[in-house]
């Protein structure tokens, strides 16, 4: 599970109205994220979705926001807070993969082909297979905030 914290102050034109901007960021933020729900009011609501293709059959990760917008004068502040936790198919695909690649290990001489038995080189291919694993979960974790970062830089050039 990963936190998500972001915010933005943006000071927002005369004629901008509290609607205008949530609306604009709901258009946006359904762009990166599959919504499943939303809940709340104008100025609190909570957003639950995942992120990740569909078309290749497999989810990043589920993506629970906590949205807070304050109005006062002409500034906005836009409060974004959640979490990120790994999607189900995602880790039912790499337990799949490292067990397919654990079943080739027990072969013997799988990966050094002129050996009779298992060696080194096999337990280096588990252990890059491992670091790969953890470095793609923690990037597909991290994407979440950097898209609402982009999300609400963008809002401030819409309505800055």
């Amino acid at each position: 599970m990963k936190y998500i914290e972001v915010s933005k102050k943006i000071c927002i034109q005369d004629s901008v109205s509290p609607d205008m901007v949530k609306d604009s960021f709901i258009e946006k933020l359904r762009r990166v994220l599959d919504i499943e729900k939303e809940d709340g009011t104008l100025t609190r609501f909570t957003i639950h979705g995942t992120t990740g293709n569909l078309a290749c059959l497999m989810r990043a990760s589920r993506v629970v926001l906590s949205v807070d917008f304050r109005f006062e004068n002409d500034v906005a502040r836009i409060l974004v807070s959640g979490h990120a936790q790994t999607a189900p198919s995602l880790v039912l695909t790499y337990v799949f993969l490292f067990t397919l690649v654990l079943l080739a290990g027990l072969l013997p001489g799988s990966i050094e082909t002129s050996a009779e038995s298992s060696g080194p080189a096999d337990a280096m291919i588990f252990l890059i297979f491992g670091m790969f694993i953890l470095y793609d979960v923690n990037k597909k974790l991290s994407e979440p905030s950097e898209m609402l970062e982009s999300i609400l830089c963008s809002l401030e050039t819409e309505f800055g």
